[in-house]
């Protein structure tokens, strides 16, 4: 008779899925058009993959948009890994120039839910093993740009209700410029006027926001949530400045 032993593996570390490098790349000159990305896999299995690249339109209110684009070629599309193997995938931009305004690109490599492990040991030995695997998914980020293009931001606020001690407020950033931005307290000081004195927010003020690209043309809402640095009184602007 049979033996069947039911093994529940279930991976909770990207170590063990596949990687993708680099997770952002930059076309920038003529010379540039063709790149490459790697995809790795570090685990002790064969692993069906998934290439896709998809034009990202839109981030409002940290929700991105993706749409399927003609202007990126790449090759191979799917593919299997071996244990430990690494494999390049060719992408290119098929735009005639390169574009005044930004444009900026998901790239992605998906594992598939498909086995492709040898069942001779199954077969072999009688033993039934099931797994339950997770399957992971890179998103890497290909900016295609004219040199010199820069982020251009204007800022406007609304004062939320607060909790406590903590001030909260939206912060909606228009980016008139020509690439995007992600605006955060690492770029960024946030400058804050209260009651006719300007203050900075510190890290504390920031740790609860989070900052998603502004793209080029385009104009996105954070919250800051945790604000305890403030005086009491109406913040009357804000304005960022470049570190």
């Amino acid at each position: 008779m049979k033996r069947i032993i039911l093994l529940l593996i279930l991976t909770f570390n990207l170590a063990f899925g596949i990687t993708l490098i680099p997770l952002t790349k930059i076309i920038s000159s003529k010379k540039d058009k063709n790149i490459i990305f790697k995809v790795t896999n570090p685990t002790k299995e064969p692993v069906a993959v998934d290439i896709s690249v998809l034009k990202v339109i839109s981030t409002d209110n940290n929700k991105e948009e993706r749409e399927r684009t003609d202007k990126i070629s790449y090759y191979p599309s799917q593919f299997v890994l071996s244990p430990k193997e690494t494999k390049k995938v060719r992408v290119k931009y098929m735009g005639s120039g390169l574009p005044e305004i930004e444009e900026v690109y998901r790239v992605i490599a998906k594992e598939l839910d498909v086995d492709v492990s040898d069942k001779k040991e199954e077969e072999s030995t009688g033993v039934l093993r099931a797994k339950i695997k997770m399957r992971f998914t890179y998103e890497g980020l290909l900016f295609v740009h004219k040199p010199n293009t820069k982020p251009l931001l204007s800022l406007s606020f609304q004062e939320l209700q607060s909790v406590g001690n903590e001030r909260a407020i939206s912060v909606t950033i228009t980016n008139s410029g020509t690439s995007s931005i992600v605006p955060n307290h690492g770029i960024y000081n946030y400058l804050v006027t209260v009651k006719g004195k300007e203050y900075q927010l510190q890290n504390e003020d920031m740790k609860k926001a989070e900052f998603r690209r502004v793209l080029a043309g385009k104009t996105n809402t954070f919250y800051l949530k945790h604000i305890v640095n403030l005086p009491n009184g109406k913040i009357e602007s804000i304005r960022l400045e470049k570190k």
